[in-house]
C-alpha cells in the first residue's frame, strides 16, 4: 500500500514546530530489518501531489511501486515554510529587489542532525552511522546539501544535490571558497545535477549550468571519480516533474553499496 506519515516536532534551533513526512519501506512492518535513512528537504513536495507546491510531487511513492529493486529508505522529509531561503542557505545573501535571506542553515541542520535524527533513530528502525545516513534537496535544497557535505559530514556520507540554485546573491563564492578548504574523505556517494533548461531566461540559466559545473570541479578534486557523479540533464527544467523522473537513479547510485 501506498503511504506516508505526517509527524510534528517542535524544534528547539529553529523555535517553531515542523511537520516532518515520513515513508517507511514496503517490507518494514514484515521484517525486523534496519534501514537507511534519506533526511530530504522540502518534505511537503516529496509524496503527495494535493499538497506540493507546484501541484505535482516528486512522486517517491510510485518510484517505489515501479521500481522494486530501489534500495529500501527510511525517507525523512522536512517541512519548508516561509522561512524556507533562511534555513536552507548558510549566508546571508541579497537579492535583486533588495529583499535578505539566508544565514540560518546552521541552525536547521542542527535540527535535523541534533532533535529530529535521534527522534527517528529512537522510534523507527533506522542504521545511525553516517555511513547509512543521506541528505538531499533540490534547487536552495542542493544548495544545502553541498553545504552539509562540508559542515555536517559527521552526520551524512551520501548527498544528493540536485538542480543547484548556486549563483543567487553572490553567496556562491563563499560556498565554493568552503569547498576549496574541506576534505570530503567520509563521502560515501555524492550526486549532483543541472538540467539545461532550468529557466526560460538563457541568462539564467547559463548561470545555473556554469555555477554546478564550477563547484562539481572543486568536489570532484577532492574525492574518487566512482563515488561522484555530476549529471548534466538535457531539457531538464526546475521541477518536480522532472525530480521525479531522475529520483530512481538518483537513489540508485546514492544507496547501491
Amino acid at each position: 500500500m501506498k503511504e506516508y506519515r505526517v509527524i510534528k516536532i517542535f524544534s528547539k534551533e529553529l523555535k517553531k514546530e515542523k511537520r516532518i513526512y515520513l515513508y517507511l519501506p514496503k517490507s518494514y512492518d514484515t521484517s525486523n530489518k534496519f534501514y537507511p535513512v534519506l533526511y530530504m528537504h522540502d518534505g511537503g513536495n516529496l509524496f503527495d501531489d494535493k499538497i506540493s507546491y507546484s501541484g505535482v510531487s516528486w512522486g517517491i511513492l510510485d518510484a517505489y511501486e515501479n521500481n522494486p529493486d530501489l534500495p529500501e529508505l527510511i525517507i525523512v522529509g522536512i517541512e519548508s515554510d516561509i522561512d524556507r531561503g533562511k534555513e536552507l542557505i548558510p549566508y546571508e545573501f541579497v537579492y535583486k529587489n533588495g529583499k535578505k535571506d539566508g544565514g540560518n542553515a546552521h541552525l536547521y541542520l542542527n535540527f535535523i542532525t541534533k532533535e529530529l535524527k535521534p527522534i527517528i533513530e529512537r522510534k523507527y528502525r533506522a542504521l545511525k552511522s553516517p555511513e547509512n545516513t543521506g541528505i538531499m534537496g533540490s534547487s536552495f535544497g542542493g544548495v544545502n546539501c553541498i553545504y552539509a557535505s562540508i559542515a555536517y559530514n559527521n552526520y551524512f556520507t551520501r548527498f544528493g544535490c540536485v538542480s543547484n540554485a548556486l549563483y543567487y546573491g553572490g553567496f556562491e563564492e563563499e560556498l565554493k571558497k568552503n569547498a576549496e578548504q574541506a576534505t570530503f574523505d567520509s563521502v560515501k556517494k555524492f550526486y549532483m545535477d543541472v538540467g539545461t533548461k532550468e529557466t526560460d531566461d538563457i541568462e539564467e540559466n547559463n548561470l545555473y549550468i556554469q555555477s554546478n559545473k564550477e563547484m562539481a570541479k572543486i568536489i570532484s578534486n577532492k574525492i574518487n571519480s566512482d563515488i561522484f557523479k555530476l549529471n548534466i540533464v538535457e531539457e531538464g527544467k526546475h521541477h518536480e516533474i522532472d525530480w521525479a523522473k531522475r529520483f530512481p537513479e538518483i537513489i540508485a547510485f546514492l544507496f547501491n553499496n
